[in-house]
């Protein structure tokens, strides 16, 4: 299977999960019915200066944050940490993050999700 960045369509996210600024979404794979383990979702996004991602728990899955570029704030479950081009954020299934990005560049970065 091969997904092209330039086939799929990109949608802007208003406070993805209660947080604040935009989030440009390009979907490049989203299997969301998916029952079993496996690959959930795959995003190619774009966080907006200042923005942030809310902070939320994962139950029965997990995800991965991949920084291609840009800095700013990951919390993990509680506990905030620089990020930067080159980090990956893991969180395991019943734990949480949240990303804010920093105020003067856009930050781009993959997100994984995978099914337990």
């Amino acid at each position: 299977m091969l997904v092209r960045r330039d086939d799929r369509e990109s949608r802007e996210i208003e406070g993805c999960h209660e947080g604040r600024g935009l989030l440009h979404c390009t979907e490049m794979l989203a299997d969301y019915a998916k029952g079993g383990a496996g690959f959930k979702f795959i995003h190619d996004n774009v966080l907006e200066p200042g923005a942030t991602i809310g902070e939320h728990t994962h139950k029965n899955d997990e995800e991965i944050y991949v920084i291609l570029d840009g800095r700013g704030v990951m919390r993990i479950d509680g506990v905030d940490q620089d990020v930067a081009g080159g980090d990956v954020c893991i969180t395991r299934a019943g734990h949480s993050h949240s990303l804010t990005n920093s105020p003067d560049t856009p930050m781009h970065l993959l997100v994984v999700g995978i099914n337990l």
